[in-house]
């Protein structure tokens, strides 16, 4: 069943984010090949699970939250993230990630957006 709601908060660090127009985090898990030498089908194993996320931002460098995700840009440090998500009850996602991307888009008479792309970094928690 799918979550139906508003998302209603996302911080780094502790830090506030404001302005979120998607935030998207993505759980993976790689199918490893294990196929011995002359089979004639392969199989797979499940590798590891990742994750990685990205947040498209209304950009403005005077929100205290976007300056702080500049500064996590370029200082290459895991911080906590959590993302919460009003439906029937609050649900959230938290987990440590790294900002790996911070892209600004901007056009005459439009609003200023950033793209910021996340690595995470051990378990995902989904509560």
């Amino acid at each position: 069943m799918a979550i139906s709601g508003t998302l209603s908060s996302i911080s780094a660090g502790g830090t506030s984010i404001a302005a979120v127009g998607t935030a998207t985090i993505s759980l993976n898990t790689p199918a490893i090949d294990v196929t011995p030498i002359g089979s004639t089908s392969q199989s797979y194993i499940a590798g590891a699970i990742g994750a990685t996320g990205s947040l498209d931002i209304f950009y403005d460098q005077s929100s205290t939250g976007h300056t702080t995700l500049e500064g996590y840009a370029t200082n290459r440090t895991f911080n906590t993230w959590v993302l919460t998500i009003t439906a029937t009850g609050p649900q959230t996602i938290t987990g440590s990630a790294m900002v790996t991307g911070f892209e600004v888009t901007a056009q005459a008479q439009g609003v200023a957006r950033a793209t910021i792309s996340l690595q995470f970094d051990g378990t995902v928690i989904f509560g």
